[in-house]
């Protein structure tokens, strides 16, 4: 049995061992962060591999879909690799990528509850369609979906923000780290880009809505 000095000095020791191996750590982080900073593949890759099982794994603790949680992992992933050349990582980039991964699985989580959510208030209305009327919206909402697809990344998740989370231009604006004006300017674009590509179902909504008395 260890006597009480030999243990305190054992256990000085050990601390002393883990906060040379953090230390170490920060310092490799911060020569990967700096290389990322340089356009390098291989330090992109080595972070890839070095952490993706493990976010992985704790993404699920939020989703349990597997594939969901791979998905919102690589998106992390993208966003690092996209906003490398303005990267400021303060403590490890373990824990940096954890932060980032447990708010995209948050956000995903109020994005199913508004689609959920949604998919409730508009059961009825769904069910009371006639065959054309379902058709007809079965494509405008297709062909809506394929119009976001096609707006630039960042117009689209700021569209997202305000419109599926019901965000105020000011959270959003601190959420992306960019002015209420990028924001207002975005959420116009995204509007009038829809509308440009949807003006041709204009006129068989206004139909509908009058056959309904809706108007």
């Amino acid at each position: 049995m260890l006597k009480p000095l030999a243990k305190y000095h054992r256990i000085t020791y050990f601390c002393q061992k883990l906060r040379a191996m953090a230390n170490e750590e920060l310092k490799n982080d911060a020569l990967l962060v700096a290389a990322l900073k340089f356009d390098s593949h291989e330090a992109f890759v080595r972070i890839f591999r070095r952490y993706y099982a493990d976010l992985v794994r704790f993404s699920a603790r939020f989703i349990p879909d597997k594939s969901t949680c791979e998905d919102i992992v690589q998106e992390a992933f993208i966003k690092v690799w996209t906003n490398r050349k303005k990267l400021e990582i303060d403590t490890s980039i373990r824990s940096y990528l954890i932060a980032l991964v447990q708010n995209l699985a948050l956000n995903e989580l109020r994005h199913m509850k508004v689609k959920m959510s949604y998919e409730e208030m508009n059961r009825g209305t769904i069910l009371s369609q006639s065959p054309d009327e379902h058709m007809f919206f079965t494509e405008l909402s297709d062909a809506y979906e394929a119009a976001l697809a096609r707006l630039e990344p960042e117009v689209r998740e700021t569209l997202m923000l305000s419109r599926q989370e019901k965000l105020k231009y000011s959270e959003i604006a601190r959420r992306l780290n960019i002015s209420v004006r990028t924001v207002e300017a975005r959420i116009s674009k995204a509007l009038k880009f829809l509308q440009q590509n949807l003006q041709v179902y204009k006129i068989w909504i206004i139909a509908i809505l009058s056959a309904r008395n809706l108007l």
